[in-house]
């Protein structure tokens, strides 16, 4: 199965659609997954007629991968750059936005990191211009992050039944805190 939908397909898709024919059924006859067969209907149907139009269709086809956007080579001049700017205590993320802000053309910055990996795998110092130097953290709301684990600490179904009756002071917690006035 190709990944594409030729012209000929196209006419194909048109012809079992005026008979008419289930998208499955023309993804069989045709050869290609029903996905691709739903997926060329909508996006190459007449937006006035609401038609499938296999000519119109293979120019819309066309127009898209003229205007596909092409991946980003890493440019020893955007190396030089990002070498730059981890020296100034930027972050990947800030060194691609500060780019974008400046019209100034860079890589993603899970490529800027791959390439830091590389050279620290190859002996480079890049990787200690991280801010972590490349150690790893802990994400927020993981199970050991925050205040940690008290030691010492008594379940309250284990608490004295005195501290149910809450007469005295420090029975409760908000007894112990003292305000401004």
């Amino acid at each position: 199965m190709s990944k594409h939908i030729t012209e000929k397909q196209r006419y194909a898709i048109s012809k079992m659609l005026q008979v008419p024919m289930s998208k499955k059924d023309i993804a069989e006859a045709i050869g290609v997954d029903r996905s691709n067969i739903y997926r060329e209907i909508k996006r190459n149907c007449d937006s006035r007629s609401g038609k499938y139009n296999p000519d119109l269709a293979q120019r819309k086809a066309d127009k898209r991968k003229v205007e596909k956007k092409r991946k980003e080579v890493f440019t020893q001049a955007m190396k030089k750059r990002v070498k730059k700017l981890l020296r100034k205590d930027l972050s990947p993320e800030q060194i691609v936005g500060r780019s974008q802000v400046e019209n100034i053309a860079m890589v993603s910055h899970e490529t800027i990191y791959c390439w830091i990996w590389q050279d620290k795998r190859q002996g480079g110092d890049l990787h200690k211009s991280l801010r972590r130097q490349g150690r790893k953290y802990s994400k927020r709301g993981s199970k050991n992050a925050g205040r940690g684990f008290i030691p010492n600490r008594v379940e309250i179904d284990q608490r004295p039944s005195i501290v149910e009756q809450k007469e005295r002071f420090g029975d409760l917690e908000i007894d112990t805190i003292i305000g401004k006035n």
